[in-house]
């Protein structure tokens, strides 16, 4: 009895495990075929960006952090506050993801991307995670202009929502 209360104590902190239906995508943006999406989350939050000169003369909003909640429905589950690294609010595993391939997502919005990833651990939400897709991205790029030499360290916050899929290998639950 203790064992069943446990493991349905443990399954309570997790995403829904139910079949999740991958999302229509360009060909450039989809997983490895042995890869089946595991869960997915929604996110939002903001873009962080910084007026910052670039090396080679000018200036330009360079992203410096996001500020992001992910949600499993109305629960909020894990939380992205640097680039491309997840962590869980519950189960503090987490994931880091190394950008493969992007594609535009219309004016204003951060890009669609593919990315590779790399779990911390064996146990946890994100443990087993081999790849990672943003799409359906809202907002979150970075501002047109007003960054110039008057401006350099400003912040600026972009606000966006998009959709996270997190994939695992076939027969890896």
């Amino acid at each position: 009895m203790k064992r069943a209360c446990a493991l349905v104590l443990c399954c309570l902190g997790l995403p829904a495990a139910a079949a999740i239906a991958e999302p229509a995508v360009a060909p450039a943006l989809r997983p490895l075929p042995d890869e089946l999406p595991a869960f997915s989350l929604a996110a939002d939050g903001v873009q962080i960006y910084q007026c910052s000169a670039l090396p080679a003369g000018g200036y330009a909003w360079v992203l410096t952090a996001p500020d992001v909640t992910l949600y499993d429905g109305t629960r909020s589950v894990a939380r992205l506050a640097s680039p491309n690294h997840w962590e869980s609010l519950e189960d503090r595993s987490s994931v880091s993801g190394i950008p493969r391939r992007m594609q535009a997502a219309g004016g204003g919005n951060i890009p669609w991307e593919l990315l590779g990833a790399l779990p911390v651990g064996d146990e946890g939400m994100f443990a087993g995670v081999t790849s990672i897709q943003r799409v359906n991205t809202q907002g979150g790029a970075a501002p047109a202009g007003g960054c110039d030499d008057t401006h350099v360290g400003e912040e600026a916050r972009a606000a966006f929502t998009a959709d996270y899929y997190f994939y695992k290998r076939r027969g890896t639950g």
